[in-house]
């Protein structure tokens, strides 16, 4: 198991109960340990959600990495997040997403009503519209929609 597996599989539940989501982590060992995390809350995510998310994270990176002072960022997925997979879906249900399918010029925007797997219904000015991530060539958050 790599390294930010297991950390992954750490800090996830520790930040769920906090009320924070773990969007990604990456860890480099360039110069010493490097974490990156990126976290979530649907109630927003600001500077108090990072910090907070930087104290559970924290020990648990010196213990995983085995290193007593590991460098640790912390950010928010920010409002153009790229969504890269089906749990990007799932985790940004409720909020605004633009997404251009493969071969289209037009992009469609909506707001993430439910997802799974493989599609997403997205609700749309003209009505609930499923989009499969297999056709899907680019999707990003859309800031200018809002959220819940």
């Amino acid at each position: 198991m790599q390294e930010s597996d297991a950390l992954f599989g750490k800090l996830e539940p520790l930040l769920f109960e906090a009320g924070l989501t773990l969007v990604d982590l990456g860890v480099s060992r360039r110069g010493g340990a490097q974490v990156r995390l990126t976290v979530y809350s649907p109630k927003g995510t600001g500077t108090d959600e990072c910090a907070k998310a930087y104290r559970i994270a924290y020990p648990e990176a010196q213990a995983v990495l085995s290193c007593s002072e590991p460098k640790l960022e912390v950010a928010s997925p920010g409002i153009d997040r790229a969504l890269r997979s089906a749990r990007d879906w799932s985790i940004f249900q409720g909020q605004g997403v633009r997404v251009l399918l493969q071969g289209e010029t037009e992009w469609i925007r909506g707001r993430i009503e439910s997802a799974d797997g493989s599609s997403a219904r997205l609700a749309c000015t003209g009505g609930s519209r499923v989009v499969e991530f297999e056709a899907v060539s680019k999707a990003r958050l859309d800031s200018s929609q809002g959220g819940d």
